[in-house]
């Protein structure tokens, strides 16, 4: 069967803007249509990083600028490509074989404590927002360190799901995502994690832990495998393959992740495993899944059923 494919986070509408690139052909990011032609149909969330080296504010006009330019190289292809909204659109855009293109935010430090910013995302298109990327910040800490939300960042959090826009966990500390979740229980809405391998598995800070995991489970969420190879297992003895890829996504399966886990590779934001050059080749994985005796209908949830049964209930 030819593969449909919905990922959860990729780093390439930064890209397009910054290198002056094209979204349907392009020879230097992980991800154009035309790499895309390996699958049947096409869905991607596109995360606007907030660069390390820039402060908060600076951060936040970067990704006006890039929120610009995707909605710009969107409407120069629309026979190809359309930007998703709402559920309506993403229904539209599959049933005309357009790729769905939905706009993220990876970071939310660059509010710079100003809660006003989350409305002028959700207008902009913005449908989750990554919490957390590197260090303590205004939102709180992350994965390399132990600390939890601010009083700002749990305030954001109360607000994003007041607005629709779901929480990501993904590079979150441990202590930030245990704060994050009573108030995703008083808000009976889920919590995702876009990119995240599994802590069990391989105990990297970055990997989500099978405690988080049920949670999200419980709520409703979704849970992204990435291709990260310093995520996937220990680069210092053996480089990365689809192999570890398919290990992550079967041990999430072993929780109970039939209906939740799916691909957030992380295109455009990480070196690849072995073997890979771009989104046309993560086909690879189906294959293995195909020889360790996973259906056809458990093989089309992972790569694409799951996501988009999801972001129908959610968009």
């Amino acid at each position: 069967m030819k593969l449909s494919l919905f990922d959860t986070h990729c780093d390439t509408a930064y890209e397009l803007y910054h290198r002056g690139v094209h979204l349907d052909a392009n020879d230097c990011c992980h991800i154009s249509l035309d790499k895309a032609e390996a699958y049947d149909r096409y869905a991607q969330y596109y995360a606007v990083w907030s660069n390390r080296r820039l402060d908060d504010e600076a951060c936040w006009q970067d990704f006006l600028k890039i929120a610009a330019n995707f909605k710009a190289e969107l409407a120069r292809i629309p026979e190809k490509a359309v930007q998703v909204m709402n559920a309506s659109d993403l229904e539209a855009a599959v049933s005309t074989g357009k790729h769905a293109a939905i706009l993220a935010v990876e970071d939310a430090r660059l509010t710079a404590g100003d809660l006003a910013r989350l409305d002028e995302m959700k207008v902009l298109g913005v449908r989750y927002l990554t919490l957390l990327w590197g260090g303590d910040t205004c939102i709180g800490g992350s994965h390399n360190t132990e600390n939890g939300l601010t009083d700002y960042g749990k305030a954001l959090s109360r607000r994003s799901f007041e607005l629709g826009i779901i929480p990501d966990v993904s590079h979150a500390s441990e202590q930030s995502v245990d704060d994050l979740i009573p108030i995703a229980y008083e808000f009976g809405k889920p919590f995702i994690a876009t990119h995240s391998n599994s802590h069990t598995l391989y105990p990297h800070t970055r990997n989500l832990r099978d405690r988080h995991f049920a949670v999200i489970k419980e709520l409703g969420g979704i849970v992204g495998v990435s291709l990260c190879p310093s995520h996937l297992t220990d680069c210092s003895v053996r480089p990365a393959t689809a192999e570890d890829v398919f290990a992550h996504v079967d041990y999430y399966l072993s929780l109970g992740g039939e209906d939740l886990v799916g691909f957030g590779a992380d295109w455009d934001g990480t070196d690849l495993p072995q073997g890979f050059g771009g989104v046309q080749d993560l086909t690879q994985v189906a294959e293995i899944m195909a020889r360790h005796n996973y259906t056809d209908e458990l093989i089309h949830k992972l790569y694409w059923k799951n996501f988009y049964d999801f972001a129908l209930r959610n968009l």
